[in-house]
């Protein structure tokens, strides 16, 4: 069985990515203001795992090193007019990435500040589905794509992980003719 994210919580984690290129700062997480403190967190957890996913993509699917990150956060923080507006800070970019997204620090560790954590979290999953995203595919069907293969991994028993990891790496059959 597939894991699901909670729908109201993905749901606002969707608009608030949609309010980042037009919203002040303060403005972002006003889309997560009717969730419970349950799924806020899901919302947060969620956007926390779509950053991690980019930045792992990104990599050619291996794991990031402190390098990759320090160049994504600096991507995040200075590509487009968005990253502009918002004054982004690659340093803080970087330690949300290396020590919570990437890492095993919970965000209010990293970030004490609650609302300023959950707005980074929204921000960073954001700019990374923009920035990152595949040539020709829109942030939103990259973000559904991010979204399925989440939920099927969180769904597998770990003992898969090496077939996975494997499967990764064996070069693709040759077509049957």
């Amino acid at each position: 069985m597939i894991a699901r994210f909670n729908g109201k919580a993905e749901k606002a984690l969707r608009e608030a990515i949609g309010r980042v290129p037009r919203a002040e700062v303060e403005q972002i997480d006003a889309a997560l203001a009717g969730l419970t403190d349950a799924e806020r967190s899901e919302a947060i957890f969620l956007g926390t795992l779509v950053a991690c996913y980019v930045a792992v993509d990104a990599c050619g699917s291996q794991w990031p090193d402190n390098a990759n990150l320090r160049q994504i956060a600096e991507d995040l923080a200075t590509t487009g007019t968005t990253a502009e507006r918002l004054h982004l800070d690659a340093g803080e970019i970087y330690a949300y990435l290396s020590r919570t997204a990437l890492g095993p620090e919970p965000l209010r560790d990293v970030i004490p500040d609650y609302a300023e954590g959950t707005r980074l979290a929204i921000v960073v999953a954001q700019r990374a589905i923009v920035v990152y995203s595949p040539k020709d595919t829109s942030i939103w069907d990259y973000l559904d794509r991010i979204e399925s293969s989440i939920e099927l991994a969180l769904a597998l028993d770990p003992t898969v992980l090496p077939a996975a990891v494997m499967r990764a790496y064996l070069p693709k059959p040759a077509a049957q003719g």
